[in-house]
């Protein structure tokens, strides 16, 4: 069993699942048409490159599959729980 400590909440989305969630937030279009970036490089947000999305703030962050906007996105998504 974990130790509360190293314990964290995750919500993920499965890959086949992507489209769903992405059109229930109304951004399926705008990915699809290339309209959204990602926040950290400003690189083009495709089904193909979206390694992940979060809340922060009323507004939905993208992060591209570079790894240094991954380590990007983990750091500010820290930021995000411990400000709750």
């Amino acid at each position: 069993m974990m130790s509360d400590s190293k314990y964290h909440e995750i919500d993920a989305v499965h890959e086949k699942n992507l489209k769903g969630l992405l059109e229930s937030l109304g951004l399926l279009e705008d990915v699809e048409k290339g309209r959204i970036n990602c926040n950290f490089c400003g690189k083009t947000i495709t089904l193909e490159n979206l390694q992940c999305i979060y809340p922060k703030n009323d507004e939905i962050i993208f992060c591209c599959d570079d790894v240094k906007c991954f380590e990007q996105a983990l750091e500010d998504s820290k930021k995000v729980k411990t400000d709750v």
